[in-house]
């Protein structure tokens, strides 16, 4: 049964929809990093999750495959691009698959290719809610107006990208706001290849509720329980087995290696 929308919902969509179309009117400018983009004023300042940045960045010299799941306007794809590293990447919401097209032109970067659909656990479509930054198929996520609800395609990993090489590094990023549980139910072929890639995968949102996604346990288990070992992506990289009250950002990699040889590259 379709939900009634009250004029207040009506109005938070609109205004939204709004700011959104405002953002794509907007050119890209130059940042510290030697690109230019249209996006977050925090990453044209230098200044969006520091220690995660720096991760990606080190992570990225050494990969030969990157993916990015939820690619928002494309933030990690212009540093994999910058890096000269091949990138899929997937993102359903229409205003930022706009600006991520116009980042990429605007630094002549052509080595990455954006499929304008959601991951999930099978193919089909879904519904999901907002119009830019913070967009889910979690209603009510990040307070997202029932008014911005839209029907996407949805494709499984498995089905589009295949697993690594016995030689091949790969970088999966996954942040989706709080859909992480369901995308990589349809990963199974990547998280059980002999050849595991590297994870950095978003669990629970800054900012956006004061609980954990109630998935996000499952996240760990499915991973943990798939060969993986997983570390904080910031501060000292502890080793956890259940999402923390500090953290966001999770690093889950084989456990037959060890996060430092991971990062620095020595295996």
């Amino acid at each position: 049964m379709v939900k009634s929308m009250g004029p207040i919902d009506k109005f938070r969509g609109w205004n939204r929809r709004r700011i959104a179309a405002r953002r794509m009117a907007k050119p890209p400018v130059a940042t510290p990093f030697g690109f230019v983009m249209n996006g977050n004023a925090k990453m044209l300042a230098g200044t969006f999750e520091p220690e995660e940045t720096s991760l990606v960045r080190s992570l990225l010299a050494q990969m030969d495959r990157f993916v990015n799941v939820g690619a928002n306007t494309g933030y990690y794809c212009l540093f994999a691009s910058q890096a000269g590293v091949p990138t899929i990447a997937f993102e359903p919401v229409q205003s930022n698959v706009t600006i991520l097209v116009q980042n990429l032109k605007a630094n002549g970067f052509d080595n990455v290719t954006l499929l304008p659909v959601a991951v999930g656990e099978r193919a089909g479509f879904a519904d999901i809610y907002g119009v830019g930054t913070g967009s889910s198929f979690v209603e009510g996520w990040a307070g997202n107006p029932e008014s911005t609800r839209q029907t996407v395609p949805v494709v499984t990993l498995s089905e589009i990208v295949s697993p690594p090489e016995h030689d091949e590094k790969m970088f999966i990023l996954v942040d989706v706001e709080g859909f992480e549980y369901f995308a990589l139910k349809g990963a199974d072929t990547l998280i059980n290849a002999a050849n595991k890639p590297v994870w950095l995968i978003e669990i629970v949102g800054e900012g956006v509720t004061p609980v954990f996604n109630p998935d996000a346990q499952a996240v760990f288990d499915l991973m943990l329980n798939s060969g993986y070992s997983a570390y904080t992506a910031t501060g000292n990289r502890k080793q956890v087995s259940s999402p923390q009250m500090d953290e966001t950002n999770y690093l889950f990699i084989s456990s037959e290696m060890s996060v430092d040889d991971v990062i620095d590259g020595s295996k």
